[in-house]
């Protein structure tokens, strides 16, 4: 099956369902678009005139897909979610009962790969005098020093140097970054809810810093991703990055999710779908109480699909 990240770009879509499709309608352009709902994985509303049919929205969260909309800005303001489930009772169990000891090892190991994922952006982009690889292997390792010191070194390195805006970014780089990001959680919302874990009990962020902080924490480890594909768009669409053209940048993210793959185990999988992987292990581990041999993504390990297919054309 192939999943989609669905955009909806064009003011005056309409959004409605028939018989297993969901069916966009533009008729201003005299245009209609249909895409099977089962291979949806999340809808990005990016434009304000857009509307849906309240079956189209319900056979949506039926299917587990998840709704994120955008403002004039494109910048996201909300979600539209289905309903959580208990897949397993252990594992709700275990993640109310916030085992101290599990949750502190689980998270040193997220924010570990993180840190490790960050240093490799760097790597990927030519740095080689970067200190992050000795700050990580330090005894106590500091995040935000880490953090510092890589948007530092990373906007030096892509464009010119700035500071990280996380909230109304006013750089085109850092509202791309926001953009992408609100992607990834929107794809990591879907699988919490699809695994039975609750979305408002973190790990490390609390329930009083965001109001899904277990979304924010396991999103961590992938960011370096979004961070890796502006990089990619930079040097792919030069006039479109210097330009500033942020819906080339929306066509271009989704395209890296499902052309990008890690492998996992004997298989590869399409970043897209590496992330239900991830998030069901991580389920597999509150409900042991270990985090021993959970899967964590390595940036260093993704390679481009197509260019594989490329090669081995080429060598046929």
């Amino acid at each position: 099956m192939s999943y989609h990240i669905l955009h909806l770009t064009k003011n005056g879509s309409y959004v409605s369902v028939d018989r297993g499709l969901l069916f966009c309608e533009v008729k201003s352009a005299g245009e209609c678009y249909k895409l099977p709902i089962d291979d949806i994985k999340a809808v990005i509303v990016c434009t304000p005139a857009v509307s849906f049919s309240n079956n189209a929205i319900a056979a949506l969260l039926k299917n587990n897909v998840v709704i994120q909309h955008c403002d004039r800005a494109f910048q996201p303001i909300g979600w539209s979610v289905p309903l959580s489930r208990i897949v397993k009772t252990k594992v709700f169990k275990n993640q109310i009962e916030q085992n101290d000891v599990f949750t502190s090892q689980l998270w040193k190991k997220i924010v570990k790969q993180k840190a490790l994922n960050q240093a490799a952006v760097l790597d990927i982009m030519g740095l080689d005098s970067h200190n992050l690889y000795n700050l990580i292997n330090k005894p106590l390792m500091n995040e935000a020093n880490i953090a510092k010191q890589y948007w530092r070194d990373y906007f030096f390195m892509l464009s010119e140097p700035m500071k990280r805006e996380h909230r109304n970014a006013q750089k085109f780089e850092n509202a791309c970054l926001n953009y992408g990001y609100a992607i990834l959680k929107t794809l990591i919302y879907r699988s919490i809810l699809i695994h039975g874990l609750l979305p408002n009990l973190g790990i490390h962020h609390t329930g009083n810093y965001k109001t899904t902080p277990l979304v924010y924490d396991l999103t961590e480890p992938f960011r370096a991703f979004i961070d890796i594909y502006l990089y990619y768009f930079s040097k792919n669409y030069p006039d479109e990055f210097e330009n500033e053209e942020i819906q080339e940048w929306i066509k271009f993210i989704p395209n890296c999710l499902k052309d990008y793959r890690l492998k996992y185990k004997e298989n590869s999988y399409k970043i897209i779908d590496i992330i239900d992987i991830y998030i069901e292990e991580i389920a597999s581990a509150f409900s042991l109480f270990d985090s021993s041999e959970i899967f964590l993504p390595n940036i260093k390990e993704q390679y481009l699909y197509k260019d594989t297919q490329k090669n081995r054309e080429y060598e046929e």
